[in-house]
């Protein structure tokens, strides 16, 4: 009887931990606005001169917010 508790015990600790240690979200492309987390890392676009310019790698600020916004006519 003392194995099958352990088992089970096993079983549900695995089950447990499985589900809490992946965390699956889903961005809603409708929304305003999300805040941007730590070491959020990557290419941005820039508009310079009526057109939008791809810009290298760049470090953006935790805490900043990021959404679609007002759009300037020339969108990439």
């Amino acid at each position: 009887m003392l194995k099958h508790l352990q088992r089970f015990a096993a079983v549900g600790m695995l089950g447990f931990v499985a589900g809490c240690g992946t965390r699956a979200v889903m961005i809603d492309p409708r929304a305003d606005v999300v805040r941007l987390g730590p070491g959020v890392r990557g290419p941005v676009y820039v508009f310079i001169d009526g057109r939008w310019t791809l810009t290298r790698k760049v470090t953006l600020p935790e805490g900043w917010y990021a959404g679609p916004g007002p759009q300037p006519e020339n969108k990439p």
